[in-house]
């Protein structure tokens, strides 16, 4: 038998792999916090409007999220689990801490990632921010309904929410634009790119 038509379903297969990589790589996109410039400060509209940014946006691996600030007032640290994040814990083991003014994250595995200020006190005071991280759903099969594990708001938020009074009617403003929505090549997707083209040619080659 033949070694190189033994072959070739195997070589097809990583072909289309490699191709659906670059098809989701090229999708990504980039998401500014809250939609607008510096709003990485406190205070926050209300202790909870992260949460809720969070919740109207869908992530997916390869998407980067950019935090906008004042580098001499914040900073962006993100911890590795829930019990830090809820507690504000600054002292405790984390991924990153960065204080560039303009912090980029590229979102490279699924779950939720946790984000917070470096500051206890501004952390408190609602600065902090989960997303839930999908997988890339092929462009050649149907989008699942995503199912976003919950995410629990500190008590102070909760507390403030039930027992605000409900606000009167007022005209409702002009929508702002939308600047989480510009595609944007995450980190890395160049190099997947001149990867994937060169093991492309190099097994039409061996074809």
């Amino acid at each position: 038998m033949n070694m190189a038509s033994s072959s070739s379903p195997i070589l097809f297969i990583i072909i289309f792999s490699i191709l659906s990589l670059l098809i989701s790589c090229s999708e990504s996109t980039e998401h500014v916090v809250g939609d607008g410039v510096f709003v990485w400060k406190v205070p926050l509209s209300s202790p909870d409007a992260l949460t809720l940014w969070s919740s109207s946006h869908n992530f997916t691996i390869g998407d980067t999220i950019v935090f906008q600030y004042n580098i001499f007032r914040e900073s962006v640290r993100e911890v590795m689990n829930e019990h830090d994040f809820i507690k504000c814990n600054t002292k405790g083991p984390y991924i990153s801490l960065r204080h560039n003014g303009n912090t980029k994250v590229v979102l490279d595995k699924p779950g939720v990632h946790y984000f917070m200020s470096g500051w206890k006190g501004h952390c408190k005071r609602g600065l902090k921010l989960a997303v839930v991280v999908m997988s890339p759903t092929p462009s050649y099969l149907p989008s699942p309904a995503l199912v976003r594990p919950a995410l629990t708001l500190p008590q102070s938020s909760t507390e403030s929410l039930s027992m605000s009074p409900s606000p009167s009617p007022s005209p409702s403003p002009s929508p702002s634009p939308n600047l989480s929505g510009s595609k944007g090549g995450a980190i890395g997707c160049g190099f997947i790119i001149w990867l994937g083209i060169s093991l492309i040619t190099m097994m039409m080659l061996l074809i």
